[in-house]
């Protein structure tokens, strides 16, 4: 989905951006660290390559391809290292190391937080090695490398569990929770790619539109959990009997459709007689009929649902207006709810 984590993971834009911020922010704070009474004096090398790093993805970053910006993160390790090496005693400037590990860890997933931690293992191992004896103990480097490791290990384990709820959302707007059929919006995503398909092909789609006969009656004298069965039975008879390919769809109150990519009039007339049957087949005497009329309309490269849709929707209205032809039905039986009556007789 056009909103999920992945597409923001692959947006070069926020990536180069969100990375100019963290050197912008570095240099800031060498800047800010030499103009302190009593620090310490620190190297200016470190914090004028964050600054002309800052200044090239800003300049730049968007327009690089993905897989150069992935240096960054190590290029700021190698940097924070250096500055640190500079530094003898104890201090608190592995922190900054954290920056370049959220940034790798979330935009490049879990293969970028095990290379960011391999870089900061090394490049802080070769540190400490510098330092004077006094500073320099195992302790120091592992601290650093279990804590940032926890960081990364966190950052990506949000990441994707974000990013599986954002599918799961995307799914959910996209279905009909009660049919488990597409809804509006779903249908009309795979519509469109469905048909820019029979476009480029100059192939031909057919749509059946369904609605079920009298279902305000079935709502008002058998009750809407009744109403809801009717709904759910039909969906999924209609899924049952689609291909993988088809668009199966409800797209409000007791409206159904169904794309068949490729098909052709007698390809959705069988269709209709398939659905037909695995209803008949639901049949039970003594008890009322549903019915459930069609409509199909086949066009050549359509240019756009809508206009297929309404000329379904006009053979479904007129087989209506003709007293529901049975040609153009399916029909299938539901038991009515007991009555008082009849469950004390039981």
């Amino acid at each position: 989905m056009s909103s999920s984590l992945e597409s923001i993971r692959l947006d070069k834009g926020l990536i180069a951006h969100t990375a100019a911020a963290i050197y912008g922010g570095a240099a800031f704070n060498g800047l800010v660290e030499s103009l302190i009474p009593g620090d310490p004096s620190l190297s200016m090398i470190p914090g004028l390559i964050a600054l002309a790093m800052f200044a090239m993805l800003l300049a730049v970053g968007p327009r690089l391809p993905r897989r150069w910006l992935a240096p960054v993160g190590p290029i700021g390790v190698a940097l924070i290292a250096y500055a640190l090496s500079e530094s003898p005693g104890a201090g608190d400037g592995a922190i900054l190391y954290t920056w370049p590990v959220l940034w790798t860890a979330f935009f490049f997933g879990r293969w970028g937080a095990v290379a960011i931690m391999a870089c900061i293992a090394l490049a802080h191992g070769v540190t400490l090695l510098e330092l004077p004896a006094d500073s320099s103990f195992a302790g120091r480097w592992i601290d650093v490398f279990v804590s940032l490791s926890v960081v990364a290990a966190v950052v990506e384990t949000l990441a994707r569990r974000s990013d599986s709820l954002l599918a799961r959302l995307a799914g959910e707007a996209r279905t009909d929770t009660l049919t488990g059929l597409l809804n509006r919006r779903g249908f009309d995503e795979r519509a469109a790619f469905e048909l820019a398909h029979a476009r480029r092909n100059s192939g031909s789609v057919a749509a059946v539109a369904f609605d079920i006969d009298r279902f305000k009656h079935i709502n008002d004298e058998w009750g809407h959990e009744i109403g809801d069965h009717v709904l759910a039975r039909v969906g999924g008879l209609l899924a049952a009997h689609s291909r993988e390919i088809d668009v199966t769809a409800r797209l409000g109150g007791d409206e159904f459709v169904v794309l068949l990519p490729g098909g052709a009039r007698a390809d959705a007339e069988a269709f209709t007689r398939r659905v037909r049957g695995a209803l008949a087949a639901d049949d039970a005497s003594g008890f009322p009929t549903v019915r459930l009329s069609a409509g199909i309309a086949v066009e050549l490269a359509p240019q756009g649902v809508e206009t297929l849709l309404r000329s379904a929707d006009v053979e479904l209205y007129a087989t209506k207006r003709s007293g529901r032809d049975v040609r153009s039905r399916t029909l299938f039986t539901l038991a009515k709810p007991a009555s008082t009556e009849e469950r004390q007789l039981r």
